[in-house]
């Protein structure tokens, strides 16, 4: 999996619209390979407990993830030629 895949990933998840119903889990239980995609997905996992609750998500954390999305994309751009 690559940054950009984790990113949409979250993405969809935060949006509700999961590719299957336990992709975010999937995601966050299973380490990554890529050790940028596995550091990303650590603190998914940290996170998880507050965003993937009964009762809604906590905005703050959400608002963390959808940041997180931001600086990897931010990242992306900038080392494109």
């Amino acid at each position: 999996m690559s940054l950009e895949e984790a990113a949409q990933l979250v993405e969809r998840f935060l949006s509700r619209k999961s590719l299957y119903p336990q992709e975010w889990n999937d995601f966050v239980d299973t380490p990554q390979k890529n050790r940028d995609v596995n550091e990303f997905r650590k603190r998914c996992y940290q996170l998880d407990p507050l965003v993937n609750c009964p009762g809604g998500m906590d905005s703050g954390a959400a608002a963390e993830l959808r940041a997180m999305v931001e600086r990897i994309r931010s990242n992306q751009t900038k080392a494109e030629p």
